[in-house]
């Protein structure tokens, strides 16, 4: 029985951790070279928000940092610091 509950607990903390991750992008597959998207991430620009392309390895690449965590503007035409 303590075997069950065991492995039952492990997986919920696992499950909770990996949610509670922040997604990153940067080094991620894409498959549209030249695309833009904003992003914030603890790990990247000192958690501010970030611009990054789909670099013509078909990965995404960290292209520039903004201001702020909020501070990013993705549209159909491309991603601006605001």
């Amino acid at each position: 029985m303590k075997l069950i509950t065991s492995i039952s607990l492990s997986a919920i903390l696992l499950a909770v951790q990996v949610a509670a991750q922040d997604y990153n992008p940067i080094g991620q597959p894409c498959d549209s070279p030249g695309a833009e998207g904003c992003n914030a991430n603890p790990s990247q620009n000192g958690g501010n928000a970030y611009i990054y392309q789909c670099g013509p390895a078909d990965t995404f690449v960290y292209l520039a940092g903004c201001a702020c965590p909020t501070c990013c503007s993705a549209t159909a035409t491309g991603a601006y610091c605001t």
